[in-house]
């Protein structure tokens, strides 16, 4: 049976190219769909119009999305059942017959702009900025525009026929951007896997630390920590922690079973292979047998 699997389009998006890594020789065994936004990933995901989506997570530069980690904890009851690390290069492009002198206008998605913003505060300081959905509705926002300029991938300017007038601009050479799986179910074992789960505690001395203590105990290491407003009350949080290991695992399934005790939320979102790293990325080694994290 074919699966449908959605990612934040249209064609062109740095979104679709961790859908190609994820399917990885594997398209036809589904049938992908190009959404708008993140929100409608999930909500398409959620109703079982489609599979699986892909989302983008973090970022090694800005940190997490947040859109998606609030999704995640607020408003859906889904699980992460992968996840994809991508090499980011951000580019300067424009419609043929847009001179780079002439740029006033620059479209793209927010992440981008920040990812390139001392690029950008350095060449153009006074330019106008035009966030969109995604790199690849900038392209189709900006195509009328005499002075409008695009920030986007390499394949970006390949597929709409773009000139790239600056190449590589954002702020860090080693940009990673993680994205994760989410459905309704999570993987089985591996070997190599992480597990991602929420967690609130009281608002008292020591009660984060009694819970860390607990993963400690068992040796088990964290890959992630991230606290996250809880939306409910100002000064009220939730922690959203990654540690290797599958929730079939002895140690996990009792350090799980232990914070889910002396925790006032708990949310399991699954676990899940740990990112293997492949000749064709651009970062920790090229390593066929390397699993790492973005960090």
């Amino acid at each position: 049976m074919i699966k449908r699997i959605g990612y934040l389009g249209p064609s062109g998006t740095f979104c679709e190219e961790a859908l190609e890594k994820y399917l990885n020789g594997k398209e036809h065994q589904f049938w992908s769909v190009g959404f708008n936004s993140i929100s409608q990933i999930f909500e398409a995901v959620n109703n079982k119009q489609i599979d699986e989506g892909i989302v983008p997570i973090e970022n090694s530069i800005e940190g997490s999305v947040n859109l998606t980690i609030d999704l995640l904890i607020h408003e859906y009851d889904l699980k992460i059942k992968n996840e994809i690390l991508l090499y980011i290069s951000q580019n300067l492009m424009t419609h043929y017959g847009v001179l780079k002198k002439d740029i006033k206008t620059i479209y793209s998605h927010p992440q981008a702009f920040f990812q390139c913003r001392k690029y950008i505060y350095q060449n153009y300081p006074d330019i106008v900025f035009k966030e969109t959905s995604s790199t690849a509705e900038a392209v189709k926002l900006s195509i009328n525009c005499k002075d409008g300029a695009v920030i986007g991938s390499k394949r970006l300017a390949e597929i709409y026929g773009l000139k790239i007038i600056a190449k590589d601009i954002q702020e860090n050479k080693q940009n990673l951007t993680r994205f994760v799986v989410i459905s309704h179910e999570d993987s089985e074992k591996t070997g190599h896997d992480k597990t991602s789960l929420i967690f609130s505690v009281k608002n008292s001395p020591g009660s984060l630390y009694k819970i860390l203590g607990e993963f400690a105990s068992r040796n088990l290491n964290l890959t992630k920590i991230e606290s996250r407003p809880s939306k409910k009350c100002y000064g009220e949080y939730m922690f959203v922690l990654e540690v290797e290991g599958h929730r079939k695992d002895k140690n996990v399934i009792e350090v799980l079973k232990c914070v889910r005790e002396k925790t006032s939320f708990f949310k399991l979102l699954g676990s899940y292979p740990k990112y293997k790293t492949t000749k064709g990325d651009d970062y920790n080694g090229n390593s066929d047998e390397k699993y790492c994290y973005a960090k």
